[in-house]
């Protein structure tokens, strides 16, 4: 038997995909047993569930009660007090943590709470840091440190849940910079994947991968779009930023059907992408979609519009070759037809874009649909719940969007409130009941 250190998601997800190994030829039945033999579900996991989230809410409000403490009694504690109490409070966390997890090895959850609230006591430390001596700087580069500071913690105590966090405040650092700044955070990028991809890897976080993909889509999709305002066209805009996200996606998914990183996280959010790139195109936009005179406006740093953007598509086209070559090797019937989907999916937007509008919008309203559809007939293929559910999802938010474009203005108020409502009630039932005998058919698990 493996020792017990393995993540609880991979005992969900050893047996699915052990018995795929079986169909697919690749192991035996007996073999099959003795690998999930090594890998037992723990008997205790709802209970330690439990036990982890109690002890995080006490974490919370643990550091929820320090910094009310300290706000109370600021003026009236010296500097030297306030800044040994903040190193004691961090040190102090993280060793009891440690000692509780890995020392003792009797207090797990706890030490986890504990090492979480160290890093909540970090980042609480640098704000009252600035607050005592003065400290008027560039904000979100508070974030950026509280951040950075996770990641070493992180590696040191395998923490999901300092990955987690420490990807949160990147993502917010990020945000920070570009709402308040309006700035090319370009360092981003290589923080994430240099620093924190590298850790979900090696914890197998399906999560942690989503979360970091969907930062660095968001990060793209927000200097892409402040490029766009000044060089493209205002009908041009939003289609131009589409176009992208939808090139981002397809090359995410390729590595997805590659398996070069965890699937579910590089497919599912791969195909949001792709699928949501798609769905903006099935709108009406007034204006040309010519791009205007600002295209060399340049980015401070060493980035020139529009030459990193154009870069960043090239690589992007890169990848999502290489993925699907290397898929391509895998061999298997379904895989020239899937391909060819997503080629056709990525090559729409500039073949189907020179239509004329009517159109233009009836042919990616098609496209979507036979978009929305192979990722159905993928998870049931592979017998992945996420992929059907993302499908399902995705073909409702279509459906009733054409619903309120076609229906809002031209009947009764009241009526297209309650045949909306029948259809969405009569569409769920109808699509929860497909949905579980899909997946029950295909051998995968029923939710």
């Amino acid at each position: 038997m493996a020792d017990g250190n393995h993540p609880q998601e991979w005992t969900d997800l050893l047996p699915k995909e052990a018995a795929r190994w079986v169909r697919e030829g690749l192991i035996s039945e007996e073999q099959r047993g003795r690998i999930v033999g090594l890998y037992p579900a723990q008997p205790g996991a709802s209970r330690d569930r439990t036990v982890l989230i109690l002890s995080i809410l006490g974490s919370v409000l643990v550091g929820a009660g320090v910094i009310l403490f300290f706000a109370s009694n600021w003026q009236r504690i010296g500097v030297g007090i306030k800044v040994a109490s903040i190193i004691v409070a961090i040190v102090g966390t993280y060793a009891t943590g440690y000692h509780l997890q890995f020392r003792r090895g009797d207090f797990p959850r706890l030490g986890q709470a504990l090492i979480l609230l160290g890093g909540l006591s970090y980042g609480a430390g640098i704000w009252l840091i600035s607050l005592i001596y003065h400290m008027d700087g560039h904000f979100p580069t508070a974030f950026f440190l509280w951040g950075a500071g996770l990641i070493p913690a992180a590696w040191a105590t395998s923490s999901y849940l300092m990955l987690y966090l420490a990807t949160i405040l990147m993502g917010v650092w990020t945000i920070a910079e570009e709402a308040a700044f309006s700035t090319y955070n370009y360092f981003f990028p290589v923080v994430l994947l240099m620093g924190v991809l590298p850790l979900a890897r090696r914890l197998r976080s399906a999560l942690a991968e989503a979360g970091i993909l969907a930062g660095l889509s968001i990060w793209f999709g927000v200097n892409f779009a402040q490029f766009a305002m000044d060089g493209f066209s205002r009908g041009a805009q939003p289609l131009g930023v589409a176009r992208v996200m939808l090139l981002f996606g397809a090359a995410v998914f390729a590595l997805g059907l590659a398996r070069l990183g965890d699937f579910r996280a590089y497919l599912g959010i791969g195909a949001v992408l792709v699928l949501g790139g798609l769905y903006a195109f099935t709108f009406h936009y007034s204006g040309p979609w010519t791009l205007g005179h600002e295209t060399t406006a340049v980015v401070p740093g060493i980035f020139v519009v529009p030459g990193f953007f154009g870069s960043a598509i090239v690589l992007f086209l890169i990848v999502t070759a290489l993925g699907a070559w290397r898929y391509w090797r895998e061999g298997g019937a379904e895989r020239p037809l899937l391909l060819a989907g997503l080629l056709a999916v990525v090559v729409s937007p500039f073949i189907v874009g020179a239509l004329p509008e009517v159109p233009r919008m009836i042919a990616f309203n098609i496209v979507l649909f036979g978009g929305t559809l192979g990722l159905v007939v993928l998870g049931i293929h592979r017998r992945s719940e996420l992929l059907v559910n993302l499908g399902l999802v995705i073909f409702v938010v279509h459906m009733l969007t054409r619903y309120v474009d076609l229906f809002f203005k031209a009947m009764d108020r009241s009526l297209f409130f309650i045949l909306g409502g029948i259809l969405l009630l009569g569409g769920g039932w109808l699509l929860e009941r497909n949905r579980r005998r899909w997946l029950r058919d295909a051998g995968g698990d029923v939710k």
